[in-house]
């Protein structure tokens, strides 16, 4: 088909750059996030415009109106996901300008908002988290109890209480993200050497040291799953067997044959049912509601808040620059303790 030259089919332009990434070796979970901005800038191009094909002197219009998008209450981002979001289209109209494909620089229309980067994160409190710990341990002790039908659905639901637990006690103990926690695989820990090698963000490896206390919870969870397995064999249960022979710690029961790591979104649901059936949250206004990224929080803060040097927490984070730890986190402790020391004045 014919295309006049100042006619851009968007469709090729973000075809072309997602085979670049692609090519780069950027990570599947960057690239999956990338395409979610880019399907969602062409379909409202296609939308608002009635075709997939738009003239280059209106691209600037678009992505005003684009932005306004973003900004509604329709969709009520984050600053930081509406920066994600500029960074991905950043990237595409970058590529797109040294390819040639386009030649007008809309870049400088989407450059990053600032964001309030003293702005308290939610995090848990150290009474919440023994509650938490409390609930979970008690939640396996009511599951030992129960009375099934099906003897199958009592093993898989003990699977389930063990592995959450442990889930939830790796998330404080080592401030994974959710990604990098979903893909742990059982050699990933080094009994001698008791560090954790994890895969983060661009595929960078890390090394994050264990605490003894999650090294006792993980011995509990695989010798749970290691008892479990006897149990069934002893009792002819047959469960998925991805449960006992799986190389990732947290397997998938649900996709497929193939042995794949738990969902991102999975954990999420795990992690937020935990906070609801704990009544963690239940006191809390909106805007400090914990959720699973806020284990991460709550790790570093503790930890810097001990007195761990930022370089090391950035380090265990797996943050690229020291800089990044600082400003997420020191700021806010700072703060906190400045409210502390005031109360000390006394006339």
């Amino acid at each position: 088909m014919f295309i006049e030259p100042n006619i851009i089919d968007m469709t090729i332009v973000i075809e072309k750059y997602i085979n670049h990434l692609k090519i780069n070796r950027l990570s599947k979970t960057t690239i999956k996030n990338y395409k979610v901005t880019l399907n969602q800038f062409l379909n409202f191009i296609i939308e608002t415009r009635g075709s997939k094909y738009i003239q280059e002197d209106v691209i600037k219009e678009i992505i005003d109106d684009f932005l306004q998008y973003l900004d509604s209450d329709k969709y009520n981002y984050q600053t930081r996901s509406i920066n994600a979001k500029r960074n991905t289209l950043t990237g595409l109209f970058k590529y797109a300008n040294e390819e040639e494909l386009i030649n007008i620089s809309v870049t400088h229309k989407l450059k990053s908002l600032k964001i309030d980067k003293t702005k308290d994160k939610p995090i848990l409190k150290k009474d919440e988290i023994d509650k938490i710990l409390k609930f979970l341990d008690q939640d396996i002790s009511l599951e030992n109890n129960k009375t099934y039908a099906n003897t199958e659905d009592k093993y898989y639901n003990m699977y389930y209480k063990i592995r959450n637990r442990f889930l939830f006690n790796l998330f404080i103990y080592t401030g994974l993200r959710i990604s990098e926690t979903a893909k742990v695989m059982w050699d990933d820990i080094n009994l001698e050497s008791k560090l954790l090698t994890v895969t983060g963000k661009g595929n960078k490896t890390r090394w994050v040291p264990l605490n003894s206390k999650l090294m006792f919870e993980y011995f509990k969870y695989k010798t749970a799953v290691e008892r479990l397995e006897k149990t069934c064999i002893t009792e002819n249960v047959s469960l998925n067997d991805r449960i006992y022979n799986s190389v990732y710690m947290f397997p998938s029961l649900y996709r497929n044959n193939n042995d794949l790591p738990i969902s991102t979104r999975r954990i999420t649901i795990i992690i937020k049912d935990i906070l609801e059936r704990s009544q963690v949250n239940i006191h809390r206004n909106i805007d400090k509601k914990i959720t699973p990224h806020s284990l991460r929080h709550t790790f570093a803060t503790y930890l810097l808040d001990s007195g761990v040097p930022v370089r090391i927490v950035s380090d265990i984070l797996g943050h690229s620059r020291t800089s990044t730890t600082y400003d997420n986190y020191i700021q806010i402790i700072n703060k906190n303790r400045m409210f502390d020391e005031i109360e000390k004045l006394t006339y």
